[in-house]
C-alpha cells in the first residue's frame, strides 16, 4: 500500500451527518470541538472524546467520525436510552505534530521508500508527541469552552486513533490516568516489531547487509539505541513486557517475573480501563501479526486475572487491509455508545 493513501478514503465520510465545529486556539495549537452546539441545556457533565489522525492527514479527516459518534449519543439520549441523567458528548480533532497547521517539513512524513532515513524516529516521536499533546490539552480544554462558573464539567476522556492515531491512542490510554477508554483503529502495540519487519519490505541495507538478515537492524542508524530506549519506556510492547518479542525470530518464553511485573504495570496503568482494537485482516501496512505476539499474552492475563478489571475487545475485518471503512466506523461508534450507557446505570445504580 502506498504510504500517500488515506486510510479513510472512500468509506463513510459522504454518508455521516454534520454537527457543529468549533475552533480554539489552546496552547498554540488549533483545536476544533464537534458537538459542543449540541449538547443539551440541563448538561452538567460532559463526556470528550479525542479523535487522532492517520499519517500524512489533518484534523478535518476526523469530522465525519466525529460527527457519526457526537450525533448517535445525542439520539440515544432523545429516546431516553442514555441513562436517567445522561452525559454531554464532544469529540475533539487537532493536527498531529508536523500534519496540518503544523507542518514543518513533508519528507519527515515520509517513509524509507518515499527518501527519509529518519522514518523510524520521525514516526514515533510525532505518535508519542500527539499523545503528550492529548494530555496537555486535556488539562486546558475546559477552560475555553466552558467559561462560566455554573457550566459543565468535563468528567470523562476517551480516545480514537486510526494508523498513526492508532499507535498513538495505545500510548495515550497507557500514560493518562485520565483517558478511560480507547478505541485503536488499525495501530499497532509494538513499534519494534512492526518497523523491523518494514525495514525487511523496504529491503534497507541495514536489515539485508547482516546475516541473518535483521540482526543487526536494532541499534543502527536506521533504528538507533536511543530509539530504542523511547520505546521502552513508552510503546506497549516495550514498557509492559521489555525484550519479550523477537521481530527476526521465535519469542522466548514469558517467564514468571516478567509475567508478575507484566501485572503490576497493567493495574498502574490500566486498571478499569476499555479497549477495543480494529484491524484489517488484509492490511499490509500495519499488519495484525505485528502485535499479535504481545496482544496473545495480554489477553491470557487478561483471562487469567479477571481482578485486573480490563476490558479488551479485539476484532479483526475480513478483506480489510490498511483502512478504517464503515464497518469499523459503526462499531466504534456503537462501542462508545454502549460503554457511555453502561456506565450511566452503573452510575445511576449506585445512588
Amino acid at each position: 500500500m502506498a504510504a500517500t493513501t488515506n486510510p479513510l478514503h472512500g468509506t463513510h465520510a459522504a454518508e455521516s451527518p454534520t454537527v457543529s465545529e468549533q475552533t480554539f486556539t489552546i496552547a498554540g495549537i488549533l483545536v476544533t470541538v464537534h458537538g459542543l452546539a449540541e449538547l443539551p441545556p440541563s448538561t452538567s457533565s460532559v463526556a470528550c472524546l479525542w479523535l487522532l489522525h492517520p499519517r500524512l492527514q489533518k484534523k478535518e479527516t476526523m469530522a465525519p467520525i466525529a460527527a457519526q459518534v457526537v450525533q448517535a449519543w445525542n439520539k440515544r439520549i432523545a429516546h431516553g436510552h442514555a441513562g436517567k441523567t445522561p452525559k454531554g458528548f464532544i469529540a475533539v480533532s487537532f493536527d498531529q505534530r508536523n500534519h496540518g497547521t503544523r507542518m514543518v517539513d513533508k519528507l519527515h512524513n515520509q517513509a524509507w521508500r518515499e527518501g527519509n532515513p529518519r522514518h523510524a524516529q520521525d514516526m514515533f516521536s510525532c505518535f508519542h508527541g500527539t499523545a503528550t499533546d492529548t494530555s496537555h490539552l486535556i488539562s486546558h480544554l475546559e477552560s475555553y469552552i466552558f467559561t462560566s462558573a455554573d457550566g459543565p464539567k468535563i468528567t470523562q476522556h476517551l480516545c480514537l486513533g486510526i494508523s498513526l492515531g492508532g499507535h498513538a491512542a495505545w500510548h495515550c490510554v497507557l500514560a493518562d490516568p485520565r483517558i478511560s477508554a480507547a478505541v485503536i483503529g488499525i495501530g499497532c502495540p509494538d513499534y519494534t516489531r512492526l518497523m523491523t519487519d518494514r525495514a525487511r519490505l523496504s529491503k534497507l541495507k541495514s536489515y539485508t547487509s547482516t546475516t541473518p538478515p535483521g540482526s543487526s537492524f536494532l541499534g543502527s542508524p536506521d533504528f538507533p539505541q536511543a530509539l530504542l530506549d523511547a520505546i521502552a519506556r513508552y510503546d506497549p510492547a516495550g514498557l509492559l513486557l521489555p525484550g519479550q518479542f523477537n521481530p527476526t525470530g521465535p519469542d522466548p518464553e514469558v517467564g514468571k517475573a516478567k509475567l508478575d511485573r507484566f501485572k503490576v504495570l497493567l493495574r498502574e496503568r490500566l486498571h478499569e480501563k476499555h479497549i477495543l482494537n480494529l484491524s484489517g485482516r488484509d492490511d499490509k501496512l500495519v499488519p495484525y501479526a505485528a502485535g499479535e505476539s504481545f496482544l496473545k499474552v495480554f489477553k491470557q492475563v487478561l483471562e487469567e486475572d479477571p481482578g485486573l478489571h480490563i476490558s479488551f475487545e479485539d476484532v479483526l475485518f475480513d478483506g480489510v487491509g490498511h483502512a478504517f471503512p464503515k464497518a469499523m466506523a459503526d462499531k466504534a461508534t456503537d462501542w462508545i455508545c454502549h460503554l457511555l450507557a453502561k456506565e450511566e446505570v452503573q452510575v445511576t445504580s449506585k445512588i
